[in-house]
């Protein structure tokens, strides 16, 4: 099994003032091909992988491909679906979205931009009554760099952060981020060819979202997934391998991915992480000095159920460019 980088995201929780209180920095990946700090640059860790018991675990999962039609129907998020009638057109939606990742990976270059990161913490159930969010928040920008490699045969990105001035930055030294996530830019890939044999899929019908009609595409990783997301409390722990499932939104027309949803597989209550909730939004970018769109992440919104405590972190990025290592010689003094 191999992991790699992505979507989607590791995370980091800071120590939390008060009555929430984690022993140290919390970390999760989603799809990372290497367990590497969220802020550095790529390091030669090797893959995360599933231990026997966690495949047990994912073995046991109940998944949305399973649902029942009423199930589906109590979903608020597809409470405007159009539902299908069968699968028939399950595998041709399959092979034109893979295609659509192909051609988007191997025009992909490197590519540099603009993220801002407000991240909150509480007790409380964002979206129950009385619930939300807004204790001890944070926002912060950086640079976020792009650089698209291969994991063996699955497309795969390094992802990483700098300052502002493009200085490289700890994350982990970052004490005012209760919760540091990253890696969203390949969330796509779980529709690449490569990597289609590694989920179940089931086609839930068709629905308008950004004023485009979109077919909506359930999926859930199996336990032998060679990608992977990880979850680690402090830098020096080891990290639990997680595996995910969700609802893909793609153009009717393009095959673009225009949206991601993304929970987990199994909660993971031997570890405290009871939820872990993703939403991925794609939008059209023409990145500058490059002479093609590419579809990228937009906004990103990660929610973690962690010990009791609930953290979130939304990521907005902004002026997409080329991305240019430049180098100076000084002379000697």
């Amino acid at each position: 099994m191999r992991s790699r980088q992505a979507n989607t995201a590791r995370v980091k929780f800071r120590s939390l003032a008060n009555s929430l209180v984690l022993a140290a920095a919390l970390a999760v990946g989603v799809r990372t091909a290497a367990q590497q700090a969220a802020g550095s640059p790529p390091s030669d860790e090797p893959p995360l992988r599933l231990s026997p018991t966690e495949i047990e675990l994912y073995k046991r999962a109940k998944t949305l491909i399973d649902w029942t039609p009423q199930r589906i129907e109590s979903i608020p998020l597809l409470h405007k679906l159009h539902p299908a009638e069968n699968q028939d057109e399950l595998p041709a939606i399959l092979e034109r979205v893979g295609k659509t990742a192909v051609a988007l990976y191997h025009d992909f270059p490197k590519i540099a931009c603009d993220e801002e990161v407000y991240s909150e913490t509480s007790l409380k159930n964002p979206i129950a009554p009385g619930g939300g969010m807004g204790r001890n928040d944070t926002v912060r920008q950086f640079r976020y760099i792009i650089i698209p490699k291969l994991a063996g045969d699955i497309p795969a990105f390094d992802e990483y952060r700098t300052d502002t001035k493009g200085r490289p930055v700890d994350i982990a030294r970052l004490a005012n981020l209760k919760m540091i996530t990253s890696k969203f830019t390949s969330t796509w890939t779980y529709f690449s060819p490569s990597e289609l044999p590694d989920s179940r899929f089931r086609y839930l019908g068709t629905q308008s979202i950004q004023r485009r009609e979109c077919y909506v595409v359930g999926f859930a990783q199996k336990p032998e997934a060679r990608s992977v997301s990880g979850f680690r409390v402090g830098d020096d722990a080891a990290a639990a391998a997680l595996l995910v499932q969700g609802f893909a939104w793609i153009d009717e027309q393009s095959f673009e991915i225009l949206k991601i949803e993304t929970w987990l597989l199994a909660r993971r209550t031997d570890i405290g992480l009871d939820a872990e909730y993703t939403i991925v939004n794609h939008s059209p970018v023409r990145p500058a000095g490059f002479d093609r769109v590419l579809w990228l992440p937009h906004d990103v919104t990660v929610t973690i159920l962690y010990r009791g405590a609930y953290f979130r972190n939304t990521h907005r990025y902004s002026k997409f460019k080329l991305f240019r290592v430049e180098s100076t010689i000084k002379p000697v003094e």
